[in-house]
């Protein structure tokens, strides 16, 4: 059993309790709960219906003017949240960009100046210790902020969790455990690129999957609101509902044809609609899908499908996907942010880790491993970029799933930049 609105399930019940335990009427039962509740919406809606009803008042006009000014809130409060992530996003570029980078070239001067291991021991912490609590931070910010449903997609997280074996296994061989054994493969990469190669088989599987189930579930999406537009005007030749979605079965509906012909085909055998659209609404991973479904069900049984209800329906999924398309199309120019954040960030580390040691080699005033410097911050910048992209991911798509397509792009973008950051200054010198 899918759970759709869990919070409301658990406000019906309060009322149900006190209309049948404790002997309210409903409507003040509903006055009573509209009061408990702290949410502004719910409480106006539920007292005001109740009010509407005490009176005698146009209920059906209450509910349609209350739903308009319910959509005009929300679309307003998702602009809101759309700047405030965008905000949250130029903070963490300000914070986790800028800061690493002065500190990367504090510690890239210090650790060419030092005997000791203090510097080195002070930059690992700050890459492996400091930086992913600090992303941490900001995906439970980025958390808070963002709407939240109860449906959730573990098959990214689960292809993520075995992939990342395959990822620490390749890391392993490449390095020959830490340079503890000789294995075949042992010096065909650098430690960078070997960490470039483990981190992207972690993320590459997982974003696979989570790119291909988000054009599944937004094609879905698209054609319940084509199907549902095309079931108003169908049943308003007269059709039942059964014959008008037996009809639009065989039209194209993108990933949701596959569905509705199911849907059409175990009708016809005489299985319940209620059964035949709840077993939908259990397969699918879209919580808009699953809502929209199960109204639809609600409006086959108890309205009997009428035509108004259906257009009610339907407008209301088409005012729920423009609000998404309004808050994707505000956060999506802040995107681009972290990648040239990402570039910035290793070029200029390698470039000054590189001109500060030629300059001290030409005069003579020191000497060092330059190769074994460059390895080792030029390692902790490609960390540094994937944890970017999970974070980056995580606010710009309200899924840390998402940010494993970005983390995957930035290791492979953070190692061309620290390969070629030499050679452009190699030209300029």
């Amino acid at each position: 059993m899918v759970e759709l609105m869990p919070s409301m399930r658990k406000e019906a019940r309060e009322i149900i309790k006190d209309v049948e335990i404790l002997g309210v009427d409903p409507l003040s039962a509903l006055e009573s709960a509209a009061k408990k509740n702290p949410l502004d919406i719910f409480r106006d809606f539920v007292a005001g219906y109740a009010s509407t009803v005490i009176i005698g008042g146009d209920v059906t006009h209450f509910l349609e003017t209350k739903s308009q000014e319910i959509f005009k809130t929300r679309s307003a409060r998702v602009k809101a949240a759309a700047e405030r992530l965008g905000m949250l996003l130029e903070t963490f570029i300000i914070v986790m960009v800028l800061m690493s980078l002065c500190f990367y070239i504090l510690f890239s001067v210090e650790s060419i100046y030092s005997t000791g291991g203090s510097s080195f021991t002070t930059m690992l912490m700050y890459t492996y210790v400091f930086t992913p609590m600090l992303s941490v931070v900001f995906i439970y910010l980025a958390h808070n902020m963002q709407p939240k449903t109860p449906v959730t997609d573990w098959r990214p997280y689960k292809v993520f969790g075995l992939s990342s074996l395959a990822g620490i296994l390749t890391f392993l061989m490449l390095t020959g455990f830490f340079g503890m054994i000789q294995l075949p493969l042992n010096g065909i990469v650098d430690t960078p690129t070997a960490s470039t190669i483990s981190l992207f088989i972690c993320v590459a599987p997982a974003a696979l999957v989570h790119e291909r189930n988000q054009r599944k579930k937004l094609s879905t999406e698209k054609g319940i609101a084509s199907f549902l537009r095309d079931l108003t005007e169908t049943r308003k030749t007269g059709l039942s509902p059964e014959k008008c979605i037996e009809s639009l079965s065989r039209r194209d509906y993108g990933s949701f044809t596959r569905e509705l012909k199911s849907i059409s085909s175990q009708i016809s055998w005489g299985i319940p609609v209620r059964r035949v659209f709840m077993d939908f609404v259990t397969r699918t991973r879209s919580w808009l899908s699953q809502i929209v479904m199960f109204l639809l069900v609600e409006t086959i049984d108890v309205g009997g499908g009428t035509i108004a209800m259906i257009e009610s329906l339907a407008r209301f999924n088409s005012m729920t996907q423009e609000i998404e398309r309004e808050k994707k199309m505000a956060v999506r120019p802040y995107i681009m942010i972290p990648y040239f954040a990402a570039v910035m960030l290793v070029a200029t580390t390698v470039m000054t880790l590189t001109f500060t040691a030629k300059t001290l080699e030409v005069g003579g005033v020191i000497s060092f491993d330059l190769d074994f410097l460059t390895m080792i911050f030029t390692t902790s910048g490609i960390i540094h970029c994937f944890l970017i992209g999970l974070v980056a991911g995580k606010i710009s798509e309200e899924s840390l799933a998402a940010g494993f397509k970005h983390s995957s792009i930035l290791v492979i973008i953070a190692l061309v930049a620290s390969k070629l950051a030499p050679i452009f200054l190699g030209d300029m010198i």
